[in-house]
Formats: structure tokens, sequence, C-alpha cells
């Protein structure tokens, strides 16, 4: 017999893969009735990735962390929100706030390597209010 996931090229990229691997589970009629439910999984899956790091169980850490990330493409799925879309975004908000903050912090005639973690703070909520 196939299995239902036998269709699925083990060469795909991981956020498609796991993407893939969610709608065939969901067309066997396993899924979450809503968004809502799987925004539980992710809270239960973060919750469950803070415990082990408090533990500090590395091999728990990854996996755990592996849940976090397969729940948070599956809660994209369910907004139909391409996930690679989101994080490019995310990476590209990111890249600009980060420059904007470099070019604030030479305005105030000041090097980032010379600015503790608070100070650093300090400019990219300045950063982010100004959006």
């Amino acid at each position: 017999t196939r299995g239902t996931f036998d269709d699925i090229p083990a060469s795909l990229p991981p956020i498609l893969k796991a993407k893939k691997i969610q709608k065939e589970a969901s067309k066997e009629g396993f899924d979450w009735k809503d968004s809502m439910s799987v925004i539980e999984k992710v809270e239960e899956e973060l919750k469950e990735l803070k415990l082990e790091i408090q533990k500090n169980n590395q091999k728990n850490i990854k996996d755990e962390l592996g849940d976090l990330l397969f729940s948070v493409i599956n809660l994209s799925r369910h907004l139909e929100i391409d996930a690679s879309e989101a994080i490019n975004q995310a990476n590209h908000k990111f890249e600009k706030r980060f420059k904007l903050m470099e070019e604030e912090i030479a305005k105030n005639n000041q090097e980032i390597e010379n600015l503790t973690s608070e100070e650093l703070e300090e400019f990219w909520v300045k950063i982010k209010s100004h959006e």
C-alpha cells in the first residue's frame, strides 16, 4: 500500500515539505478545525520549548524547536499565507530597520560595537516608533 507521504519529494525545501505533509494529512481528515486551534498548538509547543531550555536538554530543545516551526508553518497554511513569503518579508523589514538603526547610531557619533545591548534596544525602539 502507498503511504500518505510517498509522493512528497525528499529534496523539497523544508518549509515547502512541511506544508505538503500537512496538506496531505489534511486530505486524510487529520487537521485542525480552525486557525485558533493551531495558535493554541503553537503556544503549547512554545511552552514545551521553554521547559526544555530551562532543563538545558539540547536534544529535546532541537526537537521542540522543530515542533514549534512545524506548527507555525501549519498556522500559515491555515491563514492561507505563504510561510516563505512571510519570512522573506520579515527578513527585509529587519534588515531595513537595522540599517536605519546603524545610520541613527552613526548620526550620534557612536559605533555599534561599543554600545550595550540596552543602548542598542533603545535605538531599535526609536527606529520602530518612527514607522
